[in-house]
């Protein structure tokens, strides 16, 4: 009942809807709310993360076998949004490509009088065009090619770091392997951010894909099908539906945010680790100034999630379900700008911190291997309001009609971007650019990398380094020798 799977094939004298008015509505009491639903598995994702650090509990686990692997977090958290991933995907091929012929026959407002009292200039404003129907479209397969790769890039991971363990354990003397067992499925400290990181993406796809889902049902129409030959089919009635799926639509961009602010908190805990071979008088410094940055997007985006998760809590209650519309569309919106400035700072400090040789000696090349990160950062917060700001009668496109030369503002005049045109193409921007950053993830983050890693044999000393890398005082060394020595 929880996800109704087939719970959104119509209801019985409503006509069959497109998926976009169907599937996984985040209201009513036979849907399911997928970011409640996310937001619940990331979080006990992240409390099992915590508790099979301990080497008791892994010891528990990896008495069971086979079945150690199924009960890692990892494991969890990727076959659960893969599932969503592939629910949601499968729903939009199997109706908005094959049923509705990529969209051609699911456009209602070609009969003008299908909401009673719209004007005409409302509905020219939701037309889907030929070319933003075919690359909107083909967004969500873009998606599904990522979270596959993300996929693989995560087994092989896992794969890799098993081996070594293993490795490990045999190179160990007969009387250890006898009173020890090897943890394996155990990721180190700097491995679980990697996953971290590497994962990332098939989040954003999943809200990506239920993103476009909502503002689909919105441009053809069909979110006020159940309201046709009713009491409610008025003006009125569009309006606080369209409002509604606008509303999911924030709540599922935001909840692409919500994962980032995770992975960035881990970035900075790790970072501060890594910074324990600083001078003792300056570690507190590093440790609480030197990411100010990044604990000040994360601190705002965590407030700004929990009012994204009040806002879903509260949509499924047919009676706050406006109310919940209204905390996203007016309130969550309203803090962008000043989100937008604790972002860019993140992704400054990040740059910074990413420079420092102890960051660099645990994680060679930092700085590019988290370009990905920041790239999604910056995406996730500021394409929107790019696009936006190039809207018909938003305030660029009123002065840029008043004050450029004639020529140049007829040609302003005839671009016609609405509102709902750059939320679709922002929604199907995300699963292009996931692609794009999980092929740039999976060469810079290679499988078999032995990061440093804590002692995962069971026996005494989790914490045990393996890799130990060289400190500042050693590359500073090894610089200086170099330069003698080409002088």
């Amino acid at each position: 009942k929880l996800f109704g799977f087939w719970s959104t094939r119509g209801r019985g004298d409503l006509p069959v809807q497109p998926l976009a008015s169907r599937l996984l509505r985040a209201r009513g009491p036979r849907s399911m709310n997928v970011v409640l639903i996310t937001f619940v598995l990331v979080i006990f994702t992240l409390v099992w993360r915590a508790l099979t650090s301990w080497e008791v509990v892994q010891k528990c686990l990896h008495s069971l076998g086979c079945l150690a692997w199924l009960l890692q977090w990892y494991t969890i958290l990727f076959v659960g949004v893969g599932a969503l991933v592939t629910r949601t995907f499968w729903d939009i091929v199997f109706f908005e490509i094959f049923r509705y012929d990529w969209l051609k026959r699911a456009d209602n407002f070609e009969n003008k009088h299908f909401v009673p009292g719209m004007k005409a200039e409302e509905i020219g404003q939701l037309a889907i065009t030929p070319w933003l129907r075919r690359f909107s479209l083909v967004a969500p397969i873009a998606g599904v090619v990522a979270a596959a790769i993300v996929a693989q890039h995560v087994y092989a991971i896992v794969k890799a770091n098993a081996s070594r363990i293993s490795k490990d354990f045999e190179e160990t003397s007969a009387a250890e392997r006898r009173s020890s067992m090897p943890l394996k499925w155990y990721l180190g400290r700097e491995l679980n951010m990697v996953m971290l990181v590497v994962g990332m993406p098939i989040v954003f796809i999943l809200m990506a894909m239920r993103a476009e889902v909502r503002i689909w049902a919105v441009m053809t129409g069909s979110a006020f099908l159940p309201y046709k030959n009713t009491d409610g089919e008025n003006y009125e009635a569009w309006t606080r539906v369209s409002t509604l799926e606008l509303s999911t639509y924030t709540s599922d961009i935001e909840m692409c945010g919500f994962f980032v602010y995770i992975t960035i908190f881990a970035f900075g805990r790790l970072c501060t680790a890594f910074l324990r071979n600083a001078p003792p008088q300056y570690q507190a410094t590093l440790k609480y100034a030197g990411l100010q940055g990044v604990y000040l997007y994360v601190l705002f985006g965590l407030l700004r999630s929990v009012g994204n998760v009040v806002a879903a809590v509260l949509a499924d209650n047919p009676k706050y379900a406006f109310l919940a519309a209204t905390i996203r569309e007016k309130v969550l919106t309203q803090i962008a700008p000043v989100f937008t400035t604790a972002t860019l700072l993140c992704v400054y400090n990040m740059i910074v911190i990413c420079r420092m040789c102890d960051v660099k000696a645990k994680l060679g090349n930092a700085s590019l291997k988290f370009q990905g990160v920041r790239f999604l950062v910056l995406v996730a917060q500021i394409q929107l309001m790019v696009l936006t700001a190039f809207t018909e009668g938003s305030d660029l496109y009123i002065k840029a009609e008043e004050h450029l030369p004639p020529k140049l503002a007829a040609k302003v005049a005839d671009f016609h971007l609405s509102t709902y045109r750059a939320k679709l193409i922002h929604a199907a921007l995300l699963n292009y650019e996931c692609l794009a950053v999980v092929l740039f993830q999976r060469c810079v983050w290679p499988a078999k990398t032995a990061y440093a890693r804590e002692r995962a044999l069971g026996g005494d000393g989790l914490r045990e380094r393996l890799l130990e890398a060289p400190s500042c005082d050693a590359e500073a060394a090894h610089l200086a020798a170099g330069g003698a020595a080409a002088s």
